[in-house]
């Protein structure tokens, strides 16, 4: 079973945006028995990959979590979602899966 953490990036430092936060509280709402992990450079090291280094040093805050992602859900499992993602239902049936992936429509952007 896929353990019941949801894992984020936020690398930068900068406060969280309003429709960041509203999409955090949407997982609040839907997964309440789920840990919420944030990774950013305090708690991940930026230097495992030179992808990632260089992003962060150019301050290209969306590409710096391309290589963390992948990392993090293999190092410690979970789910792993963007800070824009928001919930609109319970993740709990996709937890009995070995491995799943979302994709936005291109219509109507639900995954």
């Amino acid at each position: 079973m896929i353990p019941k953490v949801i894992h984020y990036c936020w690398f930068g430092g900068k406060p969280l945006p309003k429709i960041a936060r509203k999409c955090i509280q949407s997982w609040k709402r839907f997964c309440p028995d789920y840990e919420i992990v944030e990774w950013n450079e305090k708690n991940y090291d930026i230097h495992k990959n030179s992808y990632m280094e260089e992003a962060y040093l150019q301050k290209k805050w969306g590409f710096v979590p391309d290589f963390a992602r992948l990392d993090i859900i293999y190092q410690n499992g979970g789910i792993y979602l963007d800070t824009d993602v928001e919930l609109i239902r319970p993740l709990d049936e996709l937890l009995y899966h070995r491995a799943y992936m979302g994709f936005e429509g291109e219509r109507d952007g639900v995954v």
